[in-house]
């Protein structure tokens, strides 16, 4: 998914060198390293190691995609960071791997939608076929790994 993102970029990128404006906004950026950024990122994360962990006893792996796929809908780090820690303890690799992408995929649906609902039809008209094609990666990745 992210070789296709860059990809993507890529050629978007060539496509636009020479028609770049000059009276481009200044974006605005916060401090990651903030206390409260922490704290958000902490609580996210140890709700996400919660749910992941209760779904996974109720519900076995469907569970664990379950809640990735949730967690998906607001962050992947959680959750990736989650899955890495399961397993350690002992799950198995390609579970992880498919939770992962699972969140993965339904983080870039969700980007998909924002940039349709906030920017509208313009805005989609640019973001979509792109993301399009990095849905397409990480759908052929699922497809590959539960074939295997």
């Amino acid at each position: 998914m992210a070789a296709a993102g860059y990809l993507v970029v890529l050629l978007l990128y060539l496509k636009s060198r020479g028609s770049l404006a000059d009276d481009t906004m200044a974006v605005s950026h916060c401090n990651p390293f903030e206390l409260a950024f922490a704290l958000k990122f902490g609580l996210l994360y140890a709700l996400v190691l919660f749910i992941a962990k209760a779904a996974q006893s109720l519900l076995g792996d469907t569970g664990l995609y379950v809640s990735s796929i949730l967690a998906g809908t607001t962050d992947v780090d959680a959750i990736s960071l989650s899955m890495a820690r399961f397993h350690i303890e002992g799950l198995a690799a390609g579970t992880a791997v498919l939770a992962i992408t699972f969140a993965a995929i339904t983080n870039t649906a969700v980007k998909t939608l924002l940039a349709f609902g906030l920017g509208g039809w313009r805005l989609a008209r640019d973001v979509v076929p792109g993301m399009a094609v990095i849905l397409a990666a990480g759908g052929t990745a699922i497809l590959w790994m539960t074939l295997q």
